[in-house]
């Protein structure tokens, strides 16, 4: 059986008395010893991430379950979870399955290589859809997914606990200030796919920004893609969602990921209705909508764009998610047309691809307890316009051990990533920002 592992202080009469209780029952277990200074800081991360500490509650942790942190279980709770526990055989064999997909053999997979094994599972999933379950692997939110996030989300889902936490996003989302190019390459990118499909183009509105902007920043709270804050005003907003495992992408790239939903998995212009897997392309496509708002959170990493009015509506997919020219029913992977006949179409991608955007070099300030570096702080941080500051400010008031701040520029662009690290007590927590794009 997998190891249980239960964590205790020796010097506590109720861990020993609940070690007893354990030896008692046979129930064979990890015991580790929290005033080891090592043990207690492993502890103390995965206690932050259980949903009783985050409620304001606190005792004495004493199991961990795969990340599972319990508040002061009964014997009954700690017999059940090591009954549920996997066996070291299966674990083995999840080791070796991890093993064979890391290509590059650098100890992580990235999402081309989780690609393969997700879509084995389920041919149909489309590029967007793979996404969401790439990130429910990638706890740690580093587009990356190590051997222990993987063994959990093949046993158990998204259970494993991030070693590192990552702050919420700072700042506050306004419509002042999104670049005009943004805007443009937006609707260019829109706009080219909908004119395939006979729709009128859309228009930017501020609505749809600002509720997109809100839900993208949700999406890196929660390290998920999810949907969110889908009205506004002028009433109900439809959404797509893309992640990209580092900032990058473009406008034009993202939207042709929702638009190759007609190719992959296909959408049957013959039996117009919604289909599992198309949800993205046809709100792209839909006629009726006019109007669209995209932004990307606070690190980049996610891109939401909500539609006025909000298409997918059932019973009206006939009338507004029009063919392609000559009746095609979509293209192949290689470009065939089903059925065959000539399809004009156009279709606006760029080269560069997620995650590709040429950074310059990084700028790194650390500063650690009782040094006096406000002055260069304010120089690395300059105009970012999120609340690094203060939070720098606090943490070093309230002890934190050491604050790195690092800070890249986009060769030939106006995006700026600010990634600042905190180590203080037995925790360490970043927040990531970009700004200058959309």
């Amino acid at each position: 059986m997998a190891e249980l592992v239960i964590y205790g202080r020796d010097s506590c009469g109720m861990c020993n008395n609940f070690k007893k209780e354990c030896e008692k029952n046979n129930l064979k277990y990890k015991y580790l010893n929290i005033e080891d200074a090592a043990v207690k800081a492993d502890m103390f991360r995965k206690v932050r991430a259980c949903s009783w500490f985050k409620g304001g509650r606190f005792g004495l942790p004493l199991v961990d379950v795969y990340g599972n942190m319990q508040e002061r279980p009964s014997l009954a709770f700690v017999l059940e979870a090591q009954n549920k526990l996997p066996k070291s055989s299966d674990v083995e064999k999840i080791k070796k399955q991890f093993k064979d997909l890391d290509a590059n053999k650098d100890g992580t997979l990235d999402f081309n290589e989780m690609k393969k094994m997700m879509a084995a599972l389920n041919s149909k999933l489309s590029e967007v859809q793979l996404q969401k379950l790439f990130c429910q692997a990638d706890v740690n939110g580093n587009g990356k997914v190590e051997l222990e996030e993987f063994i959990d989300f093949v046993m158990h889902g998204k259970q494993a606990v991030a070693k590192v936490l990552q702050e919420p996003p700072q700042g506050t989302p306004t419509a002042t200030g999104v670049r005009d190019q943004w805007k443009k390459d937006v609707l260019e990118a829109h706009n080219a796919h909908r004119k395939n499909h006979s729709a009128p183009p859309l228009q930017w509105m501020d609505e749809c920004y600002l509720s997109a902007k809100k839900q993208a920043n949700l999406c890196q709270e929660r390290s998920a893609m999810y949907h969110g804050t889908c009205s506004g005003p002028s009433g109900r907003h439809g959404q797509n969602i893309y992640w990209c495992s580092s900032p990058g992408s473009d406008a034009g790239e993202m939207v042709y990921a929702w638009y190759q939903e007609v190719n992959d998995p296909g959408y049957n212009f013959s039996d117009a209705k919604h289909t599992p897997g198309t949800g993205h392309f046809t709100q792209v496509v839909w006629k009726g909508t006019t109007h669209v708002g995209m932004a990307l959170s606070e690190d980049g990493r996610f891109c939401v764009a909500n539609y006025y009015p909000a298409g997918n509506v059932m019973g009206e997919f006939a009338s507004n998610v029009l063919p392609l020219p000559d009746g095609a029913i979509g293209v192949s992977k290689g470009g065939v047309p089903i059925p065959a006949g000539a399809i004009k179409t156009t279709i606006v991608r760029k080269v560069v691809k997620a995650g590709d955007i040429e950074w310059g070099d990084a700028s790194v300030l650390e500063v650690k307890a009782g040094e006096d570096k406000q002055a260069e702080i304010d120089l690395i941080l300059g105009r970012c316009p999120f609340p690094y500051k203060d939070k720098i400010k606090e943490a070093l008031a309230g002890g934190a051990q050491s604050v790195t701040i690092s800070k890249q520029e986009e060769k030939d662009g106006p995006r700026i990533a600010i990634e600042v690290t905190i180590k203080q007590g037995y925790s360490t927590s970043r927040m990531r920002g970009q700004y200058g794009g959309g």
